[in-house]
């Protein structure tokens, strides 16, 4: 009995701990159940909160896509977007009109679209050839795109670029581009008349060039037989006739250089050169041009050197030759009585440049404050009746300044009327702070030309009277001399005599000058006979005849009117 109470104890303690085992689980499950429903109402909180997030947010991509695609149709240009394999993402409604072949193009590329519109497939080929161009360089190409359509040509200006991703590959390509329709045709026209332009250009070129040559060619003979009558024996009255006709000539051909060099300078075929020139010398040859004229009408020339200037200069001679007889010449065209002044004076001076100030001061009429603007205009003169009392075209100033301004320098004037002009010039000059004037590498050419005794020289040219001056100039020098009127009787003579120098009339009938020395060097390669020394004679005074002159196989050139220090240059050069 005892025992059982025992036991009945043991269980009931046992099943008091089960019921309290019980409550507790009880308890826990509701608290799970608790935290349960609590994280539940949680997730659909979360869950609302993220759809409203991704609703919100693909609202704003989509608002997003029309801002920028309404910007994008918007702009004036054509704009495509493709991605790496060509086909299309985007294309803007400038493109393609159509929302039914925009919504249809999307995933298709050129080749597709071409065929969907009946576009020729080269028009295809040739944009897949520009993604490639893209691909190869990773830069933006561009290109004219001609479109036919309805019996019309419409031009595009296509540009492509890449758009790389993270990995630096191009992960798209944007392409735009603009209807040039009208600007083609433009350009086109402006090509056309640029052709026609050119053609006018070389068309007057040649006009000069013959007509340049007609007139210098009897001008020649005039100088040069004026020349060779002012070397002999002459009275007083002689001597003025002379002089005056001297100065006539020279004026001539003073208007014919301005128009050839005008004509250059309108074609933009003027050229300086850089080469060393005695500057003393220079002025030497201005003050004795225009000595007699001076003289005549009792106006004094006077120099003003500064001292300090290099005899010798680096620049082009020829050009700043002309620079003074323009300013010089018009000078003395407009001063009756009192003294023309050249000036010079260092503004600048440094181990080889030097930066030097010109002035040509006349004492003449002077020219109107309203009037001084218009000087240096292209056939301008102060006056509608200043060509006929003074003379001139009216291009030696421009000219001069195109010379001056082309040089790097700078030209104005100062003026008052009544009492003169002063036209001033400012030019950079290279010089060698070494040089030796006297120097054994100078020539004495000028001093000594008797090694031309005896020489054998040969001379092609048509015109009787420059046959005669060209005899006169040279037959002090006592070579072997022979004339011939052609070409061909050029030809004839080298084949039968071996000469020392040859002159060639670049135009002569029968066979001219260059047809002549290009057959000549032809039979002088055949042959192997040793190379003659050939200079050409012409009264074309521009460069490109030069040129042409000398790739066809000249040595060297003359220009007519011979200038005798020319001449006795191409003596020693061949000669000596």
């Amino acid at each position: 009995m005892e025992d059982t109470l025992k036991q009945i104890k043991v269980l009931k303690r046992a099943l008091d701990r089960e019921k309290q085992g019980r409550k507790e689980a009880e308890r826990l499950l509701e608290d799970r159940a608790l935290e349960l429903y609590k994280t539940n109402i949680e997730l659909q909180e979360l869950n609302r909160s993220l759809e409203t997030k991704v609703s919100d947010r693909a609202q704003e991509v989509k608002e997003q896509r029309n801002f920028y695609e309404t910007i994008l149709n918007q702009v004036p240009a054509e704009i495509i977007v493709a991605d790496h394999n060509q086909r299309y993402i985007f294309i803007s409604e400038s493109a393609v009109k159509n929302p039914e072949m925009r919504s249809w193009l999307i995933g298709k590329n050129d080749f597709d679209y071409c065929q969907k519109i009946s576009l020729p497939m080269e028009v295809a080929q040739e944009r897949a050839s520009r993604y490639q161009e893209v691909r190869n360089s990773l830069k933006l190409t561009e290109w004219i795109e001609d479109i036919k359509s309805g019996g019309q040509t419409r031009y595009y200006l296509r540009r492509l670029l890449p758009l790389f991703g993270s990995h630096n590959e191009i992960e798209m390509f944007i392409g735009y581009s603009l209807d040039i329709t009208k600007s083609e045709k433009y350009r086109r026209e402006l090509v056309e008349a640029r052709d026609i332009a050119q053609k006018a250009t070389s068309a007057k070129s040649e006009f000069l060039s013959k007509i340049s040559h007609e007139i210098r060619t009897p001008l020649n003979a005039i100088i040069g037989l004026t020349n060779i009558l002012m070397s002999e024996d002459h009275d007083r009255a002689q001597a003025h006739y002379l002089n005056s006709m001297k100065y006539s000539a020279d004026s001539l051909l003073g208007i014919i250089n301005e128009v050839l060099d005008f004509s250059k300078i309108e074609a933009g075929k003027i050229t300086f050169e850089q080469i060393p020139f005695n500057f003393r010398h220079l002025l030497q040859g201005i003050r004795q041009t225009f000595e007699f004229r001076a003289n005549e009408v009792g106006v004094e020339i006077k120099t003003d050197l500064d001292p300090d200037i290099p005899r010798i200069l680096e620049g082009d001679r020829v050009k700043l030759n002309q620079i003074f007889l323009n300013l010089v010449g018009n000078a003395m065209k407009f001063t009756a009585k009192g003294s023309i002044t050249i000036g010079t004076k260092i503004l600048s001076k440094e181990e080889n440049k030097i930066k030097i100030r010109f002035e040509v001061r006349d004492t003449g009429i002077g020219i109107a404050a309203n009037k001084i603007d218009k000087v240096f205009e292209s056939f301008s003169q102060e006056g509608d009746d200043t060509t006929r009392k003074y003379g001139g075209t009216g291009l030696g100033l421009t000219i001069t300044k195109k010379f001056i301004e082309g040089q790097g320098g700078d030209i104005w004037v100062e003026s008052e009327q009544g009492k003169g002009s002063s036209f001033i010039f400012t030019m950079d000059f290279n010089f060698d702070p070494d040089h030796k004037e006297n120097s054994n590498k100078q020539k004495s050419w000028s001093h000594d030309l008797s090694i031309v005794a005896g020489k054998n020289i040969l001379v092609a040219e048509d015109n009787l009277m420059n046959q005669l001056v060209l005899q006169k100039m040279l037959e002090k020098f006592k070579p072997n001399l022979e004339m011939v009127n052609n070409g061909q009787l050029a030809l004839d003579k080298l084949d039968k005599q071996h000469y020392d120098l040859v002159f060639l009339d670049v135009q002569m009938p029968v066979k001219d000058g260059i047809s002549t020395i290009q057959e000549w060097r032809n039979r002088e390669a055949h042959s192997l006979s040793e190379r003659i020394s050939v200079v050409a004679l012409t009264a074309d005074a521009f460069a490109e005849s030069r040129q042409k002159a000398l790739e066809a196989g000249m040595d060297d050139f003359l220009s007519k009117p011979i200038e005798i220090s020319e001449l006795r240059r191409v003596l020693a050069k061949f000669l000596s």
